[in-house]
């Protein structure tokens, strides 16, 4: 969706946005923390990016945080250990290998191509649109704009 502002986004912006999310949000929280400091307002375009990248960031280690306390706890209980061992075996499997060495579980992949096309949406100047997070993100952002 294209952003409705009619302010231009800048290659600035975008390349921080770009950043925010390679780097789990930490690029943009330091963005932020400039700009408290300068006292200076983000333009939509770049708080959106920033907020979005730290939640998906967060919802992303929450679910690995779940899925391991889980599998360690199956992996404790007598006959379930072996289902633990199965589950564990299938998200840890790499589905792609390179030959540089890099390779990616399922849900890497998943991840990585995600951040792909949020990426050059972004040099676009358009905001990625999630369902659920986008709603969340709407209400939350709209004291800010």
């Amino acid at each position: 969706m294209q952003h409705s502002s009619s302010s231009k986004i800048y290659l600035i912006e975008k390349i921080i946005s770009v950043l925010t999310y390679i780097t789990m949000g930490l690029a943009g929280l330091i963005w932020l923390m400039i700009a408290y400091f300068n006292k200076k307002k983000l333009k939509f375009f770049l708080m959106y990016n920033i907020v979005q990248s730290m939640i998906i960031s967060i919802f992303c280690v929450a679910i690995k945080l779940i899925v391991d306390i889980i599998l360690e706890i199956f992996a404790r209980i007598p006959f379930l250990d072996f289902v633990a061992a199965i589950i564990y075996y299938v998200i840890s499997f790499k589905i792609i290998r390179l030959s540089s060495g890099l390779s990616f579980t399922f849900f890497q992949l998943i991840l990585t191509i995600l951040l792909g096309y949020i990426i050059a949406g972004i040099f676009m100047g358009r905001i990625f649109y999630i369902p659920v997070l986008s709603r969340f993100m709407n209400k939350t952002m709209q004291n800010y704009m």
